[in-house]
């Protein structure tokens, strides 16, 4: 049995079909493309916006060199130049940090009690990469980070009580040392403390 003719006219009603799935397809497509590109803008933009957030936020006004050391319980030396600090805080920790320059010879009298019993500062054998920051760091205080440098440095810390000497005794938080001779007989001290409890504010 033969089959019945198509009429002339049946497969042109086909095609306004196709050609409305071919352009549904290509706007679909469209918008998955404008959303993806969408949504790596806004990833883009939040990044940004957080690490400038994170590199302005936290810092505490008013802060000095002077009240810094009194509050981390150190005495600086007088000779001490290029005195720099700031306070760090948030919801979790508090953070003060204090740098200096004197002589090497200042620099060893000033560290020598406040080493822990038994111990000695260390070289720096796993620095940071050239170019590390933190949001807590040195670098607020115009300063690369100490954990970047290996020639010249020196590593140490101590918690209260861990030193007997009157210095030892005196740190009021567990701090950490660095100790840079950036160049021949002359020493950048960094110190940070840290302390998961609310520190003391500076006043206006």
């Amino acid at each position: 049995m033969s089959r019945p003719e198509v009429p002339a006219g049946g497969s042109g009603r086909a095609r306004p079909w196709r050609r409305r799935l071919a352009v549904g397809a290509r706007v679909f497509s469209g918008l998955c493309v404008f959303g993806v590109l969408g949504a790596v803008l806004m990833v883009v933009y939040g990044a940004g916006a957080s690490a400038e957030h994170d590199k302005a936020c936290c810092w505490v006004e008013h802060v000095t060199p002077e009240w810094t050391a009194k509050t981390m319980g150190l005495r600086v030396p007088e000779t001490a130049t290029d005195r720099r600090a700031g306070l760090h805080t948030n919801n979790q920790y508090d953070v003060a940090l204090l740098a200096f320059t004197v002589t090497t010879a200042e620099a060893d009298r000033f560290l020598e009690p406040l080493q822990p019993e038994g111990t000695r500062m260390v070289r720096n054998t796993h620095p940071k990469e050239p170019g590390y920051t933190r949001s807590d760091g040195f670098g607020h205080l115009g300063l690369p980070e100490p954990d970047t440098f290996v020639e010249g440095m020196r590593i140490g810390g101590l918690c209260r009580g861990d030193s007997k000497t009157p210095e030892g005794q005196a740190v009021r938080f567990c701090t950490d040392i660095h100790a840079h001779e950036f160049e021949p007989g002359t020493t950048r001290i960094h110190l940070r403390a840290g302390s998961d409890a609310a520190m003391p504010k500076p006043t206006p």
